[in-house]
C-alpha cells in the first residue's frame, strides 16, 4: 500500500488547464514539460505520467477547448429559429456576449499555427470545422455557412491583433445579414 498523499484525481485536468494557460500567455513553442508543471503546480514527473509526450500533451489540451465552444457558440446558432435570430446569435459570437475572451482567441490563433506542423492538430482543427459547418448548415447554404464560418475566424483574428479598436457591431451584422440574406435568395430560387 502505497504511503503518503492519495493521487490528486484533478491532477492531469491541472496540468490541461496549465498547459493551455502557457499556450495562450506565451506560444505553443514556449510550452514545455518544466513550463507547464510549474503553472499546474505539480512535480515534474507528474506531467510526463500522464502525457508519454509533449506533443500529446499539445494535442489533449487543444481538445478541451472543444467542450467549450458548444454552450457559448454552438447551442445560440442552432436554437436560432429566424434568419434575425442567426444574424443575432453570430454577431453575439463575433464580439458580444457569447464571443470568445482574447485569451481563446489567442489559443485558437496557437492552434492554428501548430496544425499548420502537427497533422494531428490539424486534423483536430478540420474536425472543429466540421462541427461548426454542420450546425451553420442547419440554417445556411454549405457556401454560406462557410462564408461565415471564414468571416467569424477573420474577425476572431482582428480582434486578438487590435484589441484597442473593437469591431463596429454594425458592420458586422451588416456582413452576416448580407451572408443570410443571400443564403435565403439562392434558396428561393
Amino acid at each position: 500500500m502505497r504511503k503518503g498523499k492519495p493521487n490528486d484525481p484533478e491532477r492531469r485536468t491541472r496540468i490541461l488547464r496549465a498547459a493551455l494557460e502557457v499556450i495562450a500567455s506565451e506560444g505553443v513553442h514556449a510550452a514545455s514539460y518544466r513550463r507547464i508543471a510549474a503553472q499546474a503546480g505539480v512535480p515534474l514527473g507528474s506531467t510526463t505520467y500522464y502525457f508519454s509526450d509533449l506533443e500529446t500533451l499539445i494535442v489533449s489540451a487543444f481538445e478541451t477547448l472543444r467542450d467549450g465552444l458548444e454552450p457559448r457558440y454552438a447551442a445560440p446558432v442552432r436554437d436560432a429559429r429566424t434568419d434575425a435570430d442567426i444574424v443575432d446569435a453570430l454577431v453575439a459570437a463575433t464580439c458580444g456576449s457569447t464571443a470568445p475572451t482574447l485569451d481563446d482567441i489567442r489559443l485558437y490563433e496557437e492552434m492554428h499555427r501548430y496544425g499548420a506542423r502537427s497533422p494531428r492538430v490539424a486534423d483536430l482543427l478540420r474536425d472543429f470545422q466540421e462541427e461548426s459547418l454542420v450546425i451553420l448548415r442547419r440554417s445556411l447554404s454549405d457556401g454560406a455557412a462557410r462564408a461565415v464560418d471564414a468571416l467569424m475566424w477573420g474577425w476572431w483574428s482582428y480582434r486578438a491583433l487590435n484589441d484597442d479598436d473593437p469591431l463596429d457591431t454594425s458592420t458586422v451584422s451588416d456582413a452576416y445579414r448580407a451572408l443570410v440574406s443571400m443564403a435565403t435568395q439562392r434558396t428561393i430560387r
